[in-house]
């Protein structure tokens, strides 16, 4: 075994590689041993407590990846201490449960594709994905695929995080196929009475009445691919044929473009009113004779408002790896633009086309989007079709401006009407052929301002990946960017946003204002269900650790005879899919509307209440609907919500408390197997170091050890509270050619020998070890690594 050199790497403690690789998430959870309201609730609950780390396991780095070579000789390294064989009979039992780990984790390392799978989704993962059902076992998505067992490693992960993409979407189309809303219209106009006179709002039980309705259905579909009309053999024909550029073509279930394929929808509607009409009955009374009164009868719906139609879309990507027509020069404007076809049956005939792009004039700068459309909605004879367009420009940081226009219901010029009437005559006119119904739009022209909110994602990635860079540094550039990324993360937090527009049409104008943010401290409310799989690996979402927000949104408009309309309005997500909210608003003809809604997965269902008639709003009633279940809801989530979400969440953490507490005797029992099964091996070892003058590890401690001032405090007691572990043959077993090396994404409780005596606790690793008879000392926390042998060690 050959020594090296003393300062062989060119760092201490917390020396490493470099590591692109996101940052494995650290465990040091607590400063104290109170249980703290602040500790990182999804930490703790996902705290690996049975979790096995292979390459911890094993001694083997995870970055760089090692090599197979490496992986075989830390096993037969291993092998020589575990293998139960080689053991005493009180001993085989323990060498053969530790035996049947370190082999499970060196089968798993070897095979390039298990590792692939184990680095993304761990222990359970690999089993799961090689069972019956998974991606690789029985049934699973490599046998309905030919060449997935051949593929390199580096071919196998982009297939596999495209599978577990494609079957992430699956479940999420499952789950949101459709989408539905359904409006209750409720008459409570006499809750709220005001007294023009006396100037006093009076509030009475209200006797509500349904009086109208609205239900709306739409959902999408995949258009029929020639896989299904003409079945499977020809469009895996048309696979074999090479791509436009020569490469080889995509594999089942890629595309050189993520675009998706064409996609057809349906939409279907009504609205109305509930009427309860009355019939007039003659009735025979005593003493009075026959009597006419008015019965009232059931109610029956009303349709007012009745919509029939469908649509196609498609998304263009990289139109020059198309085939066909599309792949030829003029049509090089599709590229990264999608393009709608809709029409329509009821309430009117009408066909719809839409294309929207992004143009850039000037290379290097930001582009516009653009979006045109073209509706046909009466004879073409008589109107042209009604053109709109619309342009956006980003003019600043998430700030953006557009504006839209709109022809409008216009008629030919009466020369060329002279000139269509032959064609009229003929019987060729459209009209003629389907009943279109006149339909009259005016033209408008909108001009408008918005800035959308901050994404909470990014600031999220930045601010912890730089409190890990910057861990332990306390100077004033430090403070400065801590500063920076907490007010970064307050700005995500609040998703801050607005909208102004200004109207002009012939029939008038008007002015439109929308805001709308996040208050109280916790979640958006506004977030979407975050995909878990992307085309770089997983990311698993944490254990919900924080209340939620209120979306509150606010919305005004004036027109130009200065009548105003207004809606106050809040949501608040109480599931993963599930929304409620409430809002208060005056709706021109129906007055002060109180809505309660209630919305999961594309699915809603509202409910407005009128509860004051158009005539008698004044400000008195409107603050009084809005402040009053302002009120009631903050009492609400102050005094139940999140009081019981706090109760919860502490009694979570003090049973994971207890279940990690529980475990300490059995992971310390198994350490101690461990270390007795590889003394005798880590011993010889080290003999030859200490003969050759090299690295021999003379003690080594792991555990949680209390800051100076709670020593100086309450020593006593203290001493008592030390839990430290004696690692010294586990760290010795890692010695390989004089050198020993911990990286620091290495989760040092998991190391083959080690346990944790104290855990969600700041726990060290300290190393006394001698080199060239030279004695050498090195601490470093849990997220630090460790090179030996350095100088910086040199202890005196």
């Amino acid at each position: 075994m050959s020594s090296a050199s003393e300062d062989w790497v060119g760092g201490g403690a917390g020396a490493d590689t470099d590591d692109t690789r996101p940052q494995r998430t650290r465990y040091d959870v607590g400063n104290n041993d109170d249980m703290n309201e602040d500790v990182d609730y999804s930490m703790i609950m996902s705290y690996p407590a049975e979790e096995e780390d292979y390459y911890a396991l094993l001694g083997l780095r995870r970055t760089p990846a090692p090599s197979d070579a490496e992986i075989r000789s830390a096993y037969r390294s291993l092998t020589l201490s575990f293998h139960p064989d080689k053991q005493p009979a009180e001993l085989r039992e323990a060498a053969e449960r530790h035996f049947a780990r370190i082999q499970e984790a060196y089968e798993t390392l070897l095979d390039p594709k298990k590792r692939v799978v184990y680095d993304l989704l761990g222990a359970e993962g690999v089993r799961r994905e090689w069972g019956a059902g998974g991606a690789m076992g029985r049934g699973g998505e490599a046998e309905m695929q030919v060449g997935v067992r051949a593929q390199t490693p580096e071919e196998f992960r982009g297939w596999f995080l495209e599978t577990m993409k494609r079957r992430e979407r699956k479940v999420l189309n499952s789950l949101v196929q459709s989408r539905g809303s359904l409006t209750l219209g409720v008459d409570a106009s006499n809750m709220i009475e005001v007294d023009q006179d006396a100037g006093e709002v009076y509030i009475h039980i209200p006797s509500p009445s349904l009086s109208s309705y609205a239900i709306r259905y739409s959902f999408k579909a995949p258009l029929p691919t020639p896989e299904v009309l003409f079945g499977k053999e020809e469009a895996e024909d048309e696979d074999e044929d090479e791509a436009p550029d020569g490469r080889s073509p995509p594999q089942k279930g890629h595309s050189y473009l993520e675009a998706q394929g064409p996609e057809i929808s349906f939409n279907a509607g009504i609205s109305g009113n509930l009427r309860r009409s009355f019939r007039k009955m003659q009735f025979q009374i005593e003493d009075e004779g026959i009597v006419t009164r008015a019965v009232p009868l059931p109610l029956f719906i009303a349709g007012r408002d009745i919509n029939l139609g469908a649509g196609i879309s498609q998304r263009f990507g990289d139109v020059a790896s198309m085939k066909g027509i599309l792949a030829k020069r003029p049509f090089a404007f599709l590229r990264d633009s999608a393009f709608a076809l809709n029409a329509a049956v009821l309430p009117t005939p009408l066909l719809q086309g839409t294309i929207a792009t992004a143009v850039q004039p000037i290379p290097g700068t930001k582009p516009f989007q653009v979006n045109t459309s073209a509706i046909i909605t009466n004879s073409l004879i008589k109107t042209p079709p009604m053109l709109a367009l619309q342009v956006t420009k980003e003019i600043g940081e998430r700030k953006h401006a557009f504006c839209s226009w709109s022809s409008g219901t216009i008629s030919w010029p009466d020369v060329l009407q002279v000139l269509f009437s032959p064609i009229a005559n003929l019987g060729l006119d459209t009209e003629s052929a389907v009943e279109m119904t006149a339909f009259v739009q005016p033209s408008q022209f909108q001009l408008g301002f918005l800035s959308v909110p901050k994404q909470n994602r990014n600031t999220v990635v930045l601010g912890d990946d730089e409190d890990q860079a910057a861990e332990g540094e306390e100077d004033e550039e430090e403070a400065e960017l801590k500063q920076i990324r907490r007010k970064a993360r307050s700005e995500a937090n609040a998703a801050e946003s607005w909208q102004t527009v200004v109207m002009a049409s012939p029939e008038g104008a008007g002015l439109s204002f929308t805001y709308a943010r996040n208050i109280f401290n916790g979640k958006a409310a506004s977030e979407l269900a975050r995909s878990e799989w992307s085309s770089e690996g997983h990311y698993s979402l944490p254990p919900a650790s924080e209340p939620r927000c209120v979306r509150v949104e606010v919305r005004s408009s004036v027109n130009m005879d200065l009548s105003l309309a207004w809606n106050i309005s809040g949501t608040r997500q109480v599931g993963r899919f599930t929304r409620v909210g409430f809002g208060v608003g005056v709706q021109g003809g129906r007055g002060l509307v109180m809505t309660a809604s209630w919305s999961r997965l594309g699915q809603k269902i509202a409910l407005p209440v009128a509860v004051c008639p158009m005539d008698a709003v004044n400000a008195d009633a409107a603050a009084l609907a809005v402040i009053f279940p302002w009120v009631a809801y903050c009492a609400l989530e102050f005094g139940y919500i999140r009081p019981r979400e706090r109760r919860q969440r502490r009694r979570a953490i003090a049973r994971r408390h207890k279940q990690l507490k529980r475990l300490i005797p059995k992971k310390k029992a198994e350490s101690q197997q461990a270390i007795e099964l590889m003394a005798e091996h880590v011993h010889r070892r080290q003999a030859r170091e200490k003969e050759q003058g090299g690295l021999v590890i003379t003690k080594a401690e792991y555990g949680h050890y209390p800051s100076p001032k709670r020593w100086t405090n309450n020593s006593a007691n203290v001493a008592k509270d030390l839990e430290i572990a004696d690692v010294t043959i586990p760290v010795a077993a890692l010695v390989d050619h004089g050198q020993l090396v911990i990286t620091k994404d290495t989760v040092k409780f998991q190391i083959l020998g080690f346990y944790d005596p104290a855990p969600l606790l700041p726990k060290k690793l300290k190393i006394w070890y001698t080199y060239h008879g030279k004695e050498h000392f090195v601490e470093a926390n849990d997220s630090e690594g460790i090179a030996c042998p350095m100088r910086t060690h040199l202890v005196g």
